[in-house]
């Protein structure tokens, strides 16, 4: 069982708001004393040779929760009985089977636990919520409700239009994640309800208009019967309205993340990735005109450029508020269908009504670091890989692979100590470290125009999070 990370959550004090008894508690000292004589029970099966009856989830409470986490379990185990999994979402930024936060902006958290019966038969759909609060100190259970699907996706609780209170949106799925619908539930005045449900594919809640309230932005995958689509929904008088829905003009049969930006007129660009063939992405960008959605780029040949592999997403790659694509094609000297090829990475971004260049560079995706390469070396320097050492040099390019031999940088990523160590002796300059990578570069010195010194290149090198 996975360990859980504090998330966000719902609901209420003083009595289950669907169908349940209020539940009070206080210390459990005698259930912490079962846990460690489980523990105990489970060590001396474990090494004494004899087979438990039952898995070790079964037996006890993952070791790793939070006292928190451990206290909204056991009042949620006293709420609906210890037989219990509980259940993880298996996208997004809330990865855990707890979510706390304030639902209903009264300056407590509340918490949202999904979980299924471990008695259940496997037809059954046991997949169920609860939401908990703290009365007096202590954890209670005040909601518990079948859940609107039968896996958990995704969780995301935020305020949706000008509410005051989160509201919390639930992604359901499939046991094979193929059928995926969204339901919307709003927590107040002791109550739970569900306001919205829909399909999707992904789906996020943001700002997309710049009003300073979040809108939901729906996405659906391109399939035999319809077109990859995207909708706004928005939330007017405590209600959920669709406020238009957008084909979008590339077939995507799946979505790889939504990114917004700054677009040159300081509007907000929508940039979508999605999945385009068996081993490519391309990106759609639109924007809200008129309270509706809308194409950023009128010309729908222009997307054609963004194809590329699997994998390079958009991204701010200067931090400044615009989104750049990056697209690949080999460094000067290569054939198209060479198989150890150095791949140069054009990084676009709007300009207009079409895309432009922005910067070139190196691009790394296994290493996540980019190397802008400088607007002296575009067409007059190729790399290539070391065979010895698996360095990337740079060279000066002399009109093919062979001939290209005045060296002007060395980049290379190394795991152990002693590799390190060779790289230190022979005069690199660490530049990175990440985990057991460190990343290092070397700058040659020698009497050439497209030379540079270490200092200025240092500062090139850029490491995505």
């Amino acid at each position: 069982m996975r360990s859980g990370q504090i998330i966000s959550a719902c609901i209420q004090k003083r009595r289950f708001c669907c169908s349940a008894a209020p539940y009070y508690f206080g210390v459990r000292m005698r259930r912490r004393q079962m846990l460690s004589a489980a523990f105990c029970l489970i060590f001396c099966l474990l090494f004494s040779g004899c087979t438990p009856l039952g898995t070790v989830d079964t037996l006890l409470t993952p070791p790793s929760l939070s006292e928190e986490q451990e206290q909204i379990y056991l009042a949620l185990q006293d709420a609906v009985g210890s037989g219990i999994t509980l259940q993880y979402p298996r996208t997004g930024s809330n990865l855990s089977a707890f979510t706390v936060v304030d639902l209903d902006n009264d300056g407590e958290d509340e918490a949202l636990v999904f979980y299924k019966k471990t008695s259940i038969t496997a037809a059954e759909n046991g997949l169920r919520f609860s939401i908990l609060d703290q009365v007096k100190g202590a954890w209670m259970a005040v909601c518990d409700r079948p859940a609107d699907g039968t896996e958990v996706e995704r969780i995301q609780i935020c305020p949706l239009g000008m509410s005051a209170r989160n509201q919390i949106f639930v992604g359901y799925s499939g046991v094979d994640q193929s059928d995926k619908s969204l339901t919307v539930y709003d927590y107040d005045q002791e109550e739970l309800q569900q306001i919205f449900q829909t399909s999707y594919t992904m789906f996020d809640v943001a700002d997309v208009d710049g009003d300073e309230a979040g809108e939901l932005l729906v996405l659906h995958r391109f399939t035999d019967n319809a077109a990859s689509s995207a909708a706004i929904y928005r939330m007017e008088n405590d209600v959920v309205k669709d406020t238009g829905e957008l084909e979008l003009r590339i077939n995507f049969t799946d979505f790889s993340q939504i990114l917004y930006g700054t677009l040159p007129d300081g509007t907000i660009g929508i940039y979508i990735d999605g999945t385009s063939g068996a081993s490519t992405i391309q990106t759609e960008i639109l924007r809200i005109k008129d309270d509706s959605l809308g194409y950023a780029l009128e010309n729908a040949d222009t997307l054609s450029a963004t194809i590329r592999s699997v994998g390079y997403l958009s991204m701010d790659l200067n931090h400044d508020g615009m989104v750049e694509i990056p697209v690949q094609q080999p460094f000067p000297g290569y054939r198209s269908d060479s198989s150890e090829q150095v791949r140069l990475t054009t990084f676009l971004g709007v300009s207009g009504n079409t895309l432009t260049e922005q910067a070139r560079g190196y691009f790394n995706l296994s290493d996540g670091c980019v190397f802008l390469l400088p607007t002296s070396w575009y067409e007059t320097v190729t790399a290539v890989t070391d065979p010895l050492n698996g360095d990337i040099v740079f060279y000066r390019y002399a009109g093919s692979i062979e001939n290209s031999s005045t060296e002007l940088l060395r980049y290379s990523v190394v795991q152990d100590e002693e590799a390190r160590e060779e790289r230190e002796t022979d005069g690199y300059q660490l530049i990175h470290t990440r985990g057991k990578a460190a990343y290092y570069m070397r700058a040659a010195s020698l009497e050439d125009p497209l030379a540079m010194p270490w200092q200025e290149l240092m500062v090139r090198f850029v490491f995505l999070t």
